[in-house]
Parts: C-alpha cells; sequence; structure tokens
C-alpha cells in the first residue's frame, strides 16, 4: 500500500496484546507457528552474536535468530510488492550486485528468475549458504573501494542498509561507476518511526522512546537513519538519471481489514518480536551506555505495544531506483 492510502482497521478481532495470540488465533493463518513454517571470527554480547571486523559500527546481530528475521523481511517485500523482486524496468539482466546480501536470500531469489544472469552478492558475515547455482557470495564491506570492473553490472540492489553506512555517497559513486551505461541502482529502506492514521500512536509511549533512542544513537555512530527520506539528490550527485521515488505504508500487527495487508502485518509483527532486541540491545547498552536491565524493559515494552490491536501503527518504507546514462563512460569521467 502506497503512502497516499488510509489502511482501514479490522474491528471484528478483540485485542491480544499480551499473549502470542497478537497474530490472530494460535490456530489461524497467522500465527507464528504457521508464519515460520512459510519461510524458510563473531563477537557475543547481551546473549547475541555479532561479525567482529567492524566491532561497534554495524549494529545487527548475524545469529540464527536474526538469519531468520531477514528472511522474514524478504517474504515481507515480496508481499509488499505483489512478489515483484525489483521495481527497476529491468526485463533481463544479466550481472547482478546485491550489497548487503544477508543470508543472500535476494541474490537467490535472483538467479532463480533471471537464470542466465550471475548474481554477486556481498556481506559482511559469512552467514550465505556454501554454494548456489549463478550466485557467488563475496565477504566484503560496502563502504571501502569496491574491487568490481567498471561498467559491468545491469541491477545492483542495496536493502536496508541505513543503520550501518556512514558516507552514502560513496557508496553510491562505487554503483554508479560499476553499473553498465543504461543499467540500474535500487536503494530500499525504512524511517526510524512509527505512524498512524487515526490517532493511535500520537501519546507518548515506550514505542516513540525507543525509536528515538534508536536514532539518536545511529547518529551518534555516524549512521543517519533520516537519510532514507532524502536519497534522490544523493542519486543524482554521482550522474544517475530517470529516478523514481516510492512510499509504501507497512503495518506492524494484525490490525488492517484488508487481508493482504493484515498478512504483511503478521510478518512485520514476527518479525519485529526479534527486531526489537536486534536493533536496540547493542546501540543502547554500547552506544547510549543504558544498563541492560533498562534496555530489556525498554524491549519488552515495545514487543507488547506492537501486539496491541488498539495501536494501527505502520512504517514508512522508501524505494528508490535511478538508471545510469546510456551514453555514460566511466573512463570519461573526472
Amino acid at each position: 500500500m502506497d503512502s497516499s492510502q488510509t489502511i482501514a482497521v479490522d474491528e471484528t478481532i478483540e485485542d491480544y496484546s499480551d499473549t502470542e495470540s497478537a497474530y490472530g488465533s494460535m490456530r489461524s493463518e497467522y500465527s507464528a507457528n504457521s508464519l515460520n513454517s512459510s519461510i524458510y571470527d563473531y563477537r557475543y554480547e547481551n546473549g547475541r552474536r555479532y561479525q567482529a571486523r567492524k566491532a561497534g559500527e554495524y549494529l545487527l546481530p548475524n545469529d540464527e535468530v536474526e538469519q531468520e528475521r531477514l528472511d522474514i523481511i524478504h517474504h515481507i517485500y515480496l508481499l509488499v510488492l505483489d512478489d515483484k523482486l525489483t521495481l527497476t524496468p529491468i526485463d533481463n539482466p544479466q550481472r547482478i550486485l546485491d550489497i548487503g546480501t544477508g543470508t543472500g536470500i535476494w541474490a537467490i531469489d535472483a538467479a532463480e528468475r533471471y537464470p542466465s544472469a550471475q548474481v554477486i552478492g556481498t556481506d559482511l558475515s559469512a552467514i550465505q549458504p556454501s554454494w548456489v547455482p549463478n550466485v557467488d557470495f563475496h565477504i566484503d564491506d560496502a563502504e571501502l573501494d569496491w574491487t568490481y570492473e567498471k561498467d559491468s553490472f545491469d541491477l545492483v540492489h542495496i536493502r536496508h542498509l541505513s543503520g550501518g553506512i556512514k558516507d552514502w555517497s560513496h557508496v553510491l559513486k562505487q554503483a554508479y561507476d560499476v553499473c553498465k551505461p543504461g543499467g540500474w541502482v535500487e536503494v530500499i529502506d525504512y524511517e526510524m518511526s512509527i505512524y498512524s492514521d487515526d490517532g493511535t500512536t500520537d501519546k507518548p509511549m515506550a514505542l516513540h522512546r525507543y525509536y528515538d533512542l534508536v536514532y539518536q544513537a545511529a547518529v551518534k555512530n555516524g549512521r543517519d537513519f533520516s537519510l532514507v527520506t532524502k536519497m534522490m539528490p544523493m542519486l543524482e550527485e554521482p550522474g544517475f538519471v530517470n529516478g523514481s521515488h516510492q512510499i509504501f505504508k507497512v503495518p506492524l500487527g494484525t490490525w488492517p481489514a484488508d487481508k493482504k495487508q493484515k498478512e504483511i502485518g503478521a510478518y512485520v509483527l514476527l518479525s519485529a518480536e526479534s527486531g526489537f532486541e536486534a536493533f536496540g540491545i547493542d546501540l543502547f547498552t554500547n552506544v547510549l551506555e543504558m544498563s541492560p536491565d533498562e534496555s530489556t524493559t525498554l524491549i519488552k515494552d515495545c514487543i507488547q505495544l506492537a501486539r496491541s490491536r488498539n495501536i494501527h501503527s505502520y512504517s514508512l518504507h522508501h524505494f528508490y531506483y535511478a538508471q545510469k546514462p546510456l551514453e555514460s563512460a566511466v573512463a570519461g569521467r573526472t
């Protein structure tokens, strides 16, 4: 659902904020069990596992709980985009680069949908499958200089890196350089805020405090989530043209009346129940110097509020794409 539409509330289901039944009945299609069944050198802190290469800089863990959450996020986007992998107007890409590939699930899907393409996925963590047809996974840092051949990719895909990138200008310049003339870059991310159409998120609550603290800590750490709202000028700076910016409302919980939005919200809630800790615990304890107990209490309060059907919240997800001019040649740029 795009950001101009109001999400209708399903008034037929009672509130389940204090139980796991926030997905609906545990026997329903929105139970945690049924949702889970439909998708398939470290440091340890606060009970979570993190990659050690950029300790203190990249905020998210990489353990099995987080890997499952990343795969759920991929499924959510397939629902949001009606099973499309990309919004770019591309027909038959032959070389695809997926920056920040995570578990590699998007890259694997891309290789299946474009069987003649070579797909490369890069990430700081080696959590991808060891072998997948037509997919190569590289351990790499997107913020360093890229070593890929200039003018060589039809599509560069970048998703959910707002909290992990300090210098977006450098990353997007690199994306421009490795795109073929006529190739595309796609950047997808979301705002670190919650919204509602009916005022149910207007009053102060733990959810607002959580998002505000994550945002503050990320900025203090040199990574600004708000850049997602103003990415187009940054795409145009290296030379990309034909840009598009679309915003989608993505609900949290099963409160929407629309069946598709309800299903999306159920998966978002499933993701959020581990995501609140994944995003918050490291930033709260290490950057903001909150105690583990205070951090854990805030996270638990947020999970309970997210389960409440009396709070009709959603987040705003931004989809950008832009094209490298057909007449462009990296060798001719200064």
